[in-house]
């Protein structure tokens, strides 16, 4: 619930009670959908991958309207967006099968999960059933937060069996290593047919997908160019869909390449028109990833004191993502659409 001025605004009932994705102009802000779709206690999904593509945008919204006990699962971990979510105790579980640890010169590079494995602080961690923070860390009734450990294969067949409606997906990939001695979701059974050992790893329905694409229409026809990771799949696995587009065009435009069309109209919820919403990742033919600016927030969220201070500026002292582009610097967002333009390039 989110009260403007003097209007409550009950969005989990909103979504509950409309059909979004029937709607033939299914255009919302990006607080008005984090707020409709995502709610305490929801699993979610971010598009992309590694650096290429992540709507950090949304993450900061999350922050931004507190939600609380969230899951989040993902093939390799967006770095500063997931962190951001530990930082400030609003995740419960992690489901990944990659995430940043350490850089050159010892860098944290998830210093909040560190931070959360060495000292209970802002909750106590268990990672992948052989990490925990020490107990006497640990504060009463503080609960931990969960980090999943899957291959990135295994995560990709998980969203696949949730978009096929199937209860679990079979594969033979970590049978040599230790991961299904300690991810208990995991079964090992005789297979039927030639009698070998094999994993069945469960079907994953996320409550929603938030995916960054290139473009997109009002009715929600999703377009990717470059690495697609899964997104095809979180689509169709998700209850709900959010597309952040850096361009919003008619319908017409998604007929003249229709094999781009990743996401149909049939999966989305909502369309958020958000340009340079990846940043401080990149968006391929869009603009390049800011690596000055993800260095310089890691080293300042390296002390807890440190990482505060950076949401207070970053976060809360910014009331969405386009006050964030403001406090970045248009001419340097300029500057990093230029230097992608050089290498990749959208067709007009």
């Amino acid at each position: 619930m989110v009260i403007q001025g003097l209007e409550t605004i009950d969005y989990e009932k909103r979504a509950k009670d409309s059909d979004y994705k029937k709607r033939l102009n299914k255009v919302m802000t990006e607080k008005e959908a984090v707020g409709t779709f995502l709610h305490d206690g929801n699993s979610f999904c971010m598009g992309g991958f590694v650096m290429w593509r992540q709507p950090q945008s949304i993450m900061r919204e999350i922050a931004r309207q507190g939600k609380k006990n969230l899951s989040i699962i993902d093939e390799s971990g967006d770095f500063e967006g997931i962190d951001l979510l530990v930082e400030l105790g609003m995740l419960d579980r992690i489901d990944i099968a990659y995430s940043l640890t350490r850089q050159v010169g010892g860098i944290s590079g998830t210093p909040a999960l560190e931070r959360g494995l060495k000292e209970g602080i802002p909750r106590p961690v268990e990672a992948g059933g052989v990490m925990a923070t020490p107990k006497e860390k640990i504060e009463s009734g503080v609960p931990p937060v969960k980090i999943v450990d899957w291959t990135n294969f295994e995560i990709s067949l998980r969203l696949m069996a949730g978009a096929l409606n199937v209860p679990f997906m079979p594969c033979r990939s970590s049978l040599g290593a230790d991961i299904p001695k300690y991810t208990k979701d995991i079964k090992v059974i005789d297979d039927p047919y030639e009698n070998k050992p094999l994993l069945l790893v469960p079907a994953y329905k996320p409550d929603v997908a938030f995916i960054s694409v290139q473009r997109a229409d009002r009715r929600g026809n999703g377009q990717i160019w470059g690495f697609r990771g899964t997104d095809y799949w979180k689509a169709r696995a998700a209850k709900h869909v959010v597309l952040i587009t850096e361009e919003l065009v008619p319908t017409e435009k998604i007929y003249e390449n229709p094999g781009l069309t990743t996401i149909p109209a049939y999966c989305t919820d909502a369309v958020v028109h958000l340009p340079f919403n990846c940043l401080p990742t990149g968006c391929y033919g869009y603009y390049i990833g800011d690596l000055l600016c993800f260095v310089s927030l890691l080293l300042q969220r390296q002390s807890r004191d440190g990482a505060l201070e950076w949401i207070d500026e970053w976060v809360y002292g910014l009331k969405d993502h386009f006050e964030y582009c403001n406090k970045l610097g248009w001419e340097k967002i300029d500057r990093l659409a230029k230097s992608e333009h050089k290498l990749n390039r959208i067709p007009g």
